[in-house]
């Protein structure tokens, strides 16, 4: 997979196309993709000249080597840096917004997402999270308009290229309408359209999510077209659909597509649990190959602290601390702490790598476990314990705990499935926050935890650079 590493040292853009000062990359004409993708720090994401998609089409999906490397180079381009969109950010902004992580340093626009007070200004939410997710998406669908048109790829290679696309992009939007709400809906790179386009209500675009993911699985293969996770198969657009379903509180169809993932009989829990964020793990649906040489997952060096004397500058609230029994491995092998002046500071572990030019751990996405409790929620609501109660019990009976009876209230199974999901979970792709917001729990949990709470904070400001240049835009009440 190293092939497809990719470094752009500086680019610029003007309104009539973009200039490139200094590029490497295995196929030169799939610039052009990786191009659109960073010029969107410049102007908002949708101002995008018709002339590039002219060059993407025929230049770059010429032939099968050169069209797969402008789609795998999509995975590089969400690995670049530390805390941006799909690297790290939705383990830390959300973890802070949610009652896991406390922010030890001073910085101005990190610490908003700690308290509950995002300004509708605030760098991070602008930059690093939907500039990136929709350059993100641009690039998706410059590459689906680019195959769909293509007459030179071979039949199975467009389907699997295909395949990969459309489950991205329901990615993506998974991730922008929980943390915003109604977003812009985008799915073409026709920038007179996208130039003007409002906000899209949710379950339009959880439509149109579900549509890429049935179509996905009917495109990708049960294998994975490389060696390890790290390219989408039919099974990882089958994992997200499920998560997707239940979001929906579609119970059957959420139990459905989790049961065909687990019962694939291609993925299994890691016994050990240290093991299980390494590169390659057996859990592992899908894993993203960090593409920065210093580090292995943007988890690990921002979690990290850089020695052992110092404060960490995440650590974990005590409310989640607290949650944890007291015989969970998952508390001795996933949490490490750092002892200052007799105070214990503990940060996640989960990722055990800081800073290594070697890679031993990938970045996971999406692995078996949730699926386990996906089938699990799905199961308890439609009123099936035992069976819910006895996927609960595989995920505790991996952590070192003892099993659950058959015989829990509803409430009881569905409590010890937040219970379940919190811990697994914690500080990993904003779980815990998703998890509050979507069950109605945020106002009734961080009303007692977090200072100052309120309701509207559930979802994160539209930011007002986008709304400034765009007036079909509007901002999420609050704000």
């Amino acid at each position: 997979m190293q092939n497809f590493t990719t470094h752009i040292d500086a680019l610029t853009r003007k309104r009539s196309g973009i200039k490139i000062r200094s590029v490497s990359w295995p196929v030169k004409n799939a610039m052009i993709i990786c191009a659109v993708c960073m010029a969107t720090s410049c102007k908002k994401f949708v101002e995008i000249p018709p002339a590039i998609n002219q060059v993407v089409t025929s230049v770059v999906f010429a032939n099968d080597a050169s069209a797969t490397s402008a789609v795998v180079g999509l995975y590089s381009q969400m690995t670049p840096s530390n805390l941006l969109f799909m690297n790290g950010a939705l383990s830390v902004y959300p973890g802070l917004s949610a009652d896991e992580l406390i922010y030890n340093s001073t910085s101005t626009t990190i610490l908003p997402f700690y308290q509950n007070s995002i300004p509708s200004n605030n760098t991070i939410i602008h930059t690093q999270i939907w500039k990136y997710a929709y350059s993100h998406i641009y690039q998706i669908n410059a590459c689906l308009e680019a195959l769909n048109n293509s007459t030179t790829i071979t039949a199975s290679v467009k389907q699997q290229l295909i395949g990969e696309m459309e489950f991205c992009r329901a990615l993506c939007y998974f991730y922008l309408t929980n943390l915003f709400g109604d977003i812009p809906l985008v799915t073409t790179t026709d920038y007179a359209i996208n130039d003007i386009m409002p906000r899209t209500a949710s379950p339009l675009v959880y439509k149109q999510m579900v549509a890429d993911l049935l179509n996905a699985q009917g495109l990708l293969s049960t294998a994975y077209p490389t060696s390890g996770p790290v390219r989408p198969n039919k099974w990882a657009a089958t994992a997200l659909l499920a998560r997707i379903y239940l979001y929906q509180n579609d119970w059957a169809n959420a139990e459905a597509q989790a049961t065909m993932v687990i019962n694939s009989g291609s993925y299994n829990l890691v016994s050990n649990l240290n093991n299980v964020f390494l590169a390659n793990s057996p859990e592992a649906i899908w894993q993203l190959i960090p593409v920065n040489p210093s580090y292995n997952t943007a988890e690990g060096a921002t979690f990290i602290p850089s020695s052992a004397t110092i404060v960490p500058t995440y650590t974990l609230n005590n409310y989640l601390l607290n949650a944890f029994e007291a015989t969970d491995q998952r508390k001795v092998a996933w949490l490490n702490k750092n002892t200052v002046n007799g105070v214990s500071y503990y940060y996640p572990y989960k990722y055990k790598v800081m800073s290594s030019s070697t890679k031993t751990e990938y970045s996971n996405v999406l692995r078996l476990a949730e699926q386990y409790l996906i089938r699990a929620e799905a199961r308890a609501q439609q009123g099936n314990i035992s069976n819910a109660v006895a996927d609960i019990n595989v995920i505790r009976s991996r952590a070192g705990l003892t099993g659950l009876s058959a015989t829990l209230s509803q409430g009881a199974c569905l409590a010890a499935v937040a219970q379940e999901n919190r811990i697994e979970f914690f500080a990993e792709w904003g779980h815990r926050w998703f998890d509050l917001v979507r069950t109605a729990q945020a106002n009734t949990v961080l009303g007692v935890e977090k200072t100052g709470w309120q309701p509207y904070a559930a979802l994160y400001p539209i930011p007002i650079g986008e709304i400034t240049t765009d007036i079909y835009l509007t901002q999420n009440p609050g704000y």
